[in-house]
């Protein structure tokens, strides 16, 4: 995506009402020596629609202890 910054991330939501593999966020690049998380644009991996793709899982340094509700929900379809 040019120059953005990716962030692959889980946290207490994953499985229960957000994909169970982590989600993506990319984020402008840093302004000033600081980046601006909107997890509002956090989007689900690709393995979240089909079985026949395979999602990087997040290191485990971006797995957050809190709950983010925001951001796209886990696909049912």
């Amino acid at each position: 995506r040019g120059s953005k910054f990716f962030f692959n991330f889980r946290d207490l939501t994953n499985g229960e009402t957000t994909c169970p593999a982590g989600r993506f966020l990319y984020t402008d690049v840093p302004v000033n020596g600081k980046v601006t998380l909107d997890f509002n644009q956090a989007t689900n991996p690709y393995c979240a629609y089909t079985p026949y793709a395979t999602c990087p899982l997040p290191p485990p340094q971006n797995r957050l202890p809190v709950r983010v509700e925001a951001g796209e929900r886990r696909y049912t379809g």
